[in-house]
């Protein structure tokens, strides 16, 4: 009986020390702060608020990060905003696809 209880001892003082170390394994592999994602509503990638460009900060309703804030412009006829798509159409104002074909 003494040789049960100081196994069983052993066991729970085992299982006690291998549950301890997986928790720090899994607060050091994932911290414990929550990260938010971001998608960008043009290249479809995630990213976090380290890439998030500063117009979102006004009421947006989709993000967009650092890259395709670089190229975004807006269209002189009905303000919308998309990607430049750098093809020279020799046009005087910047318009979107939209108000091209009108």
């Amino acid at each position: 009986m003494i040789k049960a209880a100081a196994v069983g001892g052993i066991a729970m003082f085992w299982a006690e020390f291998t549950l301890k170390t997986i928790t720090i394994c899994q607060t050091i592999i994932f911290p414990p702060g929550i990260t938010k994602w971001y998608r960008c509503e043009y290249c479809s990638n995630f990213f976090t608020s380290d890439f998030l460009s500063e117009r979102c900060g006004m009421n947006c309703y989709f993000y967009v990060c650092n890259h395709c804030a670089e190229k975004e412009v807006v269209c002189e006829e009905c303000q919308e905003r998309f990607l430049d798509d750098t093809e020279e159409l020799g046009l005087d104002k910047i318009l979107c696809k939209h108000c091209r074909d009108i």
